[in-house]
């Protein structure tokens, strides 16, 4: 094609791969073309489903070339969209995750036994994304055939009454700033933007009577969160461009590993995870941005604060990943799209219906997890060895962390809370400590076998760390199992009600579901687009200011941001609009 050579004398200046540089590309152009799809109104949804549809035929086919990829993900949505229409059993999800899982599973198998190297572009990331779409669109469906009350909470605001049209099912399944490397998420959040009733969040403290007339308005802070996503991205990219090679974890293959001082060899392991955490900061953040440019991320109103929120399809928390006290606030903050559909659609779907979900569906979603990844036996390492401290992790919380709640504490305070100086409990703090010490350096450990991927690296790269987290694993277990269990039940201090034993983390909200239910969501009425952002009325009410304020109300970075981005903003009352917005 006319852009190869283009993008080939990019890769040389970059130093980079020249699908890799096309697939950055993709992903900044989706921004500009964000712009245009939330101006398309809803009174003709179908333009929105053709217009998705295109862009991704785009980027997939004649510019990334993966034009035999693309048949593959038309065929599996295909196939699903028959299986879904035409089997009322109540296997049918099962069908849909078998079938899918199983193609998926074919092309890893080619890639692996291709020796197609991860750092390639091809279209196992794609086929990754939608398998979460298309088994999570089956599930809807299937709790749209349910009694409501046999559902929760989020599976009655995801339920499918009646199957959508082939256009905007193939419209959700290849929604363009998405359809490369995520996120994920349920069709009536996608028919929710496209309606514009995603938007019909109630205001706080608003007047119903005035917060009728904005139905269907873009609410503000869009642009601003979604150029911050921007500029994190590029900022990791470029991180990510200058260390990359230096914090390879193939290092620790090389013969000059032994040359290495011990506390070298250590430091490098957890800087090595760092720098390969910046690629997923990267694509992630991007590819965010470009969804919330669209609308779909807004996710109603703080209560508090009257800010508008734009988490809906968040991916990743970096500040609680790089911060996380526990393996269960890390896990909650990694790929939390992914966590979503493991969450509702596997781990909840193993528990029969009024038990309790327990250690074995923990494991199973574990190995799905892994299965999903890949058949490289470093994904099985990496996600049997994280299923290990994930389930340490939650008898610390159950026998240990009760010792050092503050007093008067049922265990209701935040899981991940920035250490803030005066300590309100020093020993709470302590805990708090030790426990992101361990974090971050099993974290770095585990994640070698999930980047070298192949059994003997994986290994030899572990037995060069001297095995340090199997160790910790091994001592821990060991140790309650041998009695330590019924020795630290007896001693947990009276101050914590032993009612509330055992005492867990509250429960992270990795992403609330759509508030529009599907028959609410499917209504035809139209609402204004955001071309009628123009007039001289907005949402005056709601202030979004992406920063924290002091005391006194003025944000810690003195107002830098809302000066760097001054004007690309929805108008407010009274502000007249750019003549070129």
């Amino acid at each position: 094609m006319l852009w190869d050579a283009l993008f080939d004398r990019v890769s040389e200046a970059a130093g980079a791969p020249a699908d890799q540089c096309k697939l950055i590309f993709s992903m900044l152009v989706s921004f500009p073309l964000a712009s245009i799809f939330v101006r398309l109104p809803a009174s003709r949804p179908n333009l929105a489903h053709l217009f998705s549809l295109v862009v991704s035929t785009f980027f997939l086919w004649p510019f990334l070339g993966l034009g035999r990829g693309y048949l593959h993900l038309l065929i599996s949505s295909a196939v699903t969209y028959v299986v879904v229409a035409s089997v009322r059993s109540k296997h049918m999800p099962w069908i849909v995750f078998v079938l899918t899982m199983g193609h998926l599973t074919v092309i890893h198998i080619y890639r692996t036994l291709n020796s197609i190297p991860t750092s390639t572009i091809e279209i196992s990331g794609s086929q990754m994304v939608l398998v979460m779409k298309l088994t999570t669109f089956a599930w809807n469906v299937h709790d749209g055939r349910q009694k409501i009350e046999d559902l929760d909470e989020g599976q009655k605001a995801t339920r499918l009454t009646q199957l959508p049209g082939p256009l905007p099912f193939l419209g959700y399944c290849f929604f363009f700033p998405s359809v490369l490397v995520g996120p994920s998420f349920d069709y009536a959040t996608y028919n929710a933007l496209i309606t514009k009733t995603i938007y019909d969040a109630p205001v706080p403290d608003a007047d119903p009577t005035h917060t009728k007339r904005f139905k269907g308005r873009t609410p503000h802070g869009r642009r601003r969160v979604a150029y911050l996503h921007l500029v994190i991205g590029l900022a990791f990219l470029a991180i990510f461009a200058v260390l990359g090679a230096r914090g390879a974890y193939s290092r620790i293959l090389e013969p000059t590993w032994y040359t290495w001082t011990l506390s070298t060899r250590f430091g490098f392991v957890q800087f090595a995870g760092f720098v390969a955490r910046t690629k997923y900061y990267a694509v992630w953040s991007l590819s965010e941005g470009a969804c919330i440019l669209t609308g779909i991320g807004f996710n109603g109103y703080d209560p508090k604060t009257g800010r508008t929120l734009w988490n809906r399809v968040r991916n990743i928390n970096i500040l609680s990943i790089e911060t996380a006290e526990s393996f269960k606030v890390l896990f909650d903050s990694w790929n939390c799209r992914t966590n979503v559909w493991l969450r509702d659609q596997v781990y909840k779907r193993l528990t029969p219906k009024g038990k309790k979900p327990g250690s074995v569906q923990s494991m199973a979603t574990f190995v799905t997890s892994a299965f999903w990844h890949g058949v490289d036996p470093g994904y099985y390492l990496a996600f049997v060895t994280a299923g290990l401290l994930s389930s340490l992790g939650r008898q610390l919380r159950r026998y240990v962390r009760p010792y050092f709640l503050p007093l008067g504490s049922e265990g209701a305070a935040k899981p991940n809370s920035m250490p803030r100086w005066p300590f309100p409990n020093l020993a709470k703090r302590t805990y708090d400590v030790v426990g992101w010490v361990m974090v971050q350096i099993n974290l770095n450990y585990v994640a070698s076998a999930f980047l070298l991927l192949r059994a003997d690296y994986c290994i030899t790269a572990w037995s060069r760390m001297y095995w340090y987290s199997h160790i910790i694993i091994a001592v821990a277990i060991g140790f309650f199992q041998l009695g330590g269990r019924r020795w630290l039940r007896k001693g947990i201090p009276p101050r914590v009600p032993k009612s509330k034993v055992p005492l867990q983390v509250p429960e992270v909200t990795l992403s609330p579901p759509s508030p529009i239910a599907q028959e609410d969501a499917s209504a035809n009425a139209t609402h204004p687009t955001e071309e009628d952002d123009s007039n001289d009325a907005d949402l005056e009410w709601v202030r979004h200011d992406l920063q924290s304020k002091t005391k006194g109300g003025v944000p810690f970075d003195a107002g830098l941001i809302d000066d760097f981005l001054e004007g690309v903003e929805t108008p407010r009352a009274g502000t007249p609009k750019p003549k070129d917005d």
